[in-house]
């Protein structure tokens, strides 16, 4: 016992949260920024961590700091003890009228447009002083994101959040549908599979994929579709299908949003596709923050009140 307090002794317990803000900003510069501090200062930090640590901790790569295995594992034990003497101090509190701070987003494209709109309304109205950063996450292993600290929260297909000291919310399911100008000629009164076959189609693909679920249904059954034009970003597929006689397939609530806003109609598939489960995640270090909590019970409820409307 005594001997850890003298270890202690030793140590700038500030040097703990320089730390946590390299990890979080991956910049000596904007580290210091952060800190209030100058660049030389933040810099001098730094090498006080490495010796206090006996470890690099971080490598510089390009323009960002690359943290060593070490400082991978010291993270979430240092994150948590931050937390803990910050609980100890004072009460957590959190106005969501009068906070000034900056969430950041990893949304699926798919998601994009059901979810973005509706939460910056929101945000406007019940905390203009909260700032949304939102990017497209990519690859299979989306939950680095939140291990990295790049992202507060991830909202994206179930199937591509695996990773431990996550915590994952279920949000609901989507089924694939057809999306089709009015007065398409391979729809008519009811689309058929013979209509769906014969037209041109448009797709969403994103990079880390090589099909889709529409795919693998119609190749169990023996067919394939003619795809003249693949797309990693969903965002020009309705515009081109708008314009001319080409289908394309979207997930239920996306394909309703864009059909409100654009002239398009929405048709049942002839034939059955696995639906797509679509989840939200977060770190194990932010569960019991409460801006985040507050920010994950606003999209739950926002998107309880779009799935009425559909």
């Amino acid at each position: 016992m005594h001997s850890n307090k003298n270890t202690l002794k030793e140590v700038d317990l500030n040097l703990l949260v320089a730390f946590d803000v390299l990890m979080m900003e991956r910049s000596v510069t904007q580290a210091g920024r952060v800190l209030g501090i100058t660049q030389a200062a933040m810099s001098n930090t730094l090498k006080r961590l490495r010796l206090t640590f006996g470890d690099p901790l971080f490598t510089k790569r390009g323009h960002s700091m690359e943290p060593t295995a070490l400082a991978l594992k010291l993270a979430e034990p240092i994150v948590k003890a931050l937390d803990h003497a910050q609980s100890l101090l004072v009460k957590e509190q959190f106005d969501p009228a009068s906070t000034n701070r900056l969430f950041r987003m990893a949304v699926c494209d798919c998601m994009s447009s059901i979810l973005i709109p509706p939460l910056l309304d929101h945000l406007r109205k019940a905390a203009p002083g909260v700032r949304l950063e939102v990017v497209e996450p990519e690859g299979p292993n989306q939950a680095k994101l939140l291990d990295r600290g790049e992202s507060d929260l991830l909202v994206t297909w179930f199937q591509w959040v695996t990773a431990d000291k996550v915590y994952l919310h279920r949000l609901f399911e989507m089924n694939c549908v057809c999306v089709a100008r009015p007065g398409n000629p391979h729809v008519g009164e009811k689309l058929t599979l013979e209509g769906f076959l014969a037209a041109d189609h448009v797709q969403f693909m994103p990079p880390e994929l090589t099909t889709t679920f529409v795919d693998e249904a119609l190749l169990q059954q023996g067919y394939t579709r003619k795809i003249v034009g693949r797309f990693n970003n969903s965002g020009i597929i309705p515009h081109l299908v708008a314009t001319s006689d080409l289908l394309t397939v979207f997930p239920d609530r996306q394909a309703h949003f864009l059909a409100s806003r654009m002239n398009l109609e929405v048709h049942s598939l002839p034939f059955s596709v696995m639906p797509m489960r679509i989840a939200m995640a977060w770190h194990a270090r932010n569960e019991e923050s409460l801006p985040e909590r507050w920010l994950r019970k606003v999209i739950v409820d926002l998107l309880d009140q779009t799935r009425q409307i559909h």
